[in-house]
């Protein structure tokens, strides 16, 4: 009677429970198994649960970036020097959507912006659910988001419409009580491939491990992985914030502090919200002048990436986006945003 050759993911699984690591190509092959339905619920389940206890090295992060990226629907953005500012979340702040207004901001200041999102992870409001709150349409065929990319700079890629793989694996997640490799995977699998990216992660040691996949990512002309001291997963003005900066492979640390950005130290209290409308209140608020937290990280968060996807100046880059939301462009975007959905539909 013929052996049974074990499965890539029983074979990983094994690996991670005796605590060894896992190469590249042995991920790639377990997560390409669990997008194509062909592992079953407790093996998935064994294989997130052994490598979040072990911790994800950056081998095994960017062989499941591989997976998800070799099934992606990909998304033809038609314009050059796009830029991303997804997050990984999970920092526990309950904050506002400062990436999504601050997106708004960047492409108010003629940066285009391919923003990649989903529901809320974690916390109470995911990028996907206060655009809906603001109107606008999140779930749109491409031609619509490339109309809004064409006439505004700005588009929305709603995870699931890209990544049907990932559907199979998204109610065994929520089972978990913890954040997967999944959690990391998103911010570096935008279906535009943007030559620029702003990523925000709360945690020191996933940071470094984005900006080694993102080094190694061949359509990255330059990326800046940001982390809150006080544990942000966002630039902060409440501490410090750790910057890795990541071009032509190498990457180099930065330390920023809200005098840097030419902004108060403010802390994150004003932030909170219970949920997407609180979310969306607060930021169509900001756009339509009133002052506050919201408006300073928003100010700070979108000069981080302008300074990503073109250098410059900090202090610049503030008043910039600060021109942008002042001058009503940044909300005048926001609207026109939400009537090109409404016109498709």
């Amino acid at each position: 009677m013929p052996i049974e050759t074990p499965s890539p993911l029983t074979t990983a699984v094994e690996a991670l429970a005796a605590g060894r690591s896992l190469g590249a190509e042995a991920v790639r092959l377990a997560v390409g198994s669990i997008l194509d339905g062909a592992a079953g619920d407790v093996e998935t389940a064994a294989f997130l649960t052994a490598l979040a206890v072990k911790g994800e090295t950056g081998e095994e992060l960017l062989g499941a970036v591989q997976a998800v990226r070799e099934r992606m629907i990909a998304f033809e953005s038609g314009r050059e020097g796009c830029i991303d500012n997804c997050g990984t979340g999970g920092d526990g702040s309950r904050s506002v959507n400062v990436s999504t207004g601050a997106a708004v901001v960047v492409a108010a200041c003629g940066v285009p912006v391919v923003k990649h999102g989903n529901r809320a992870a974690s916390g109470r409001s995911g990028s996907s659910d206060v655009l809906q709150e603001l109107g606008v349409a999140i779930d749109v065929d491409p031609a619509v988001q490339r109309r809004g990319l064409d006439e505004l700079g700005v588009a929305f890629l709603f995870a699931p419409r890209f990544h049907p793989g990932l559907r199979g694996a998204a109610p065994i997640r929520r089972k978990l009580p913890f954040r997967t490799v999944f959690n990391l995977v998103g911010p570096l699998c935008n279906p535009a491939s943007p030559s620029f990216q702003l990523v925000g992660v709360p945690v020191e040691a996933h940071a470094w491990r984005m900006a080694e996949v993102l080094s190694r990512t061949s359509t990255i002309r330059r990326a800046v992985v940001v982390r809150g001291l006080d544990g942000l997963d966002e630039v902060t003005l409440a501490d410090r914030t750790e910057v890795l900066v990541v071009e032509d492979g190498r990457i180099d640390r930065l330390t920023w502090s809200p005098a840097d950005l030419g902004l108060p130290e403010t802390g994150t209290r004003g932030l909170i919200v219970d949920g997407p409308l609180q979310s969306a209140n607060m930021l169509r608020a900001t756009f339509e002048g009133e002052g506050g937290p919201t408006r300073a990280y928003i100010l700070a968060n979108a000069a981080a990436a302008i300074w990503t996807a073109e250098g410059g100046d900090l202090r610049a880059a503030v008043a910039r986006a600060a021109e942008a939301l002042d001058s009503g462009r940044a909300v005048a975007i926001l609207n026109r945003w939400g009537a090109i959905g409404r016109e498709a539909s």
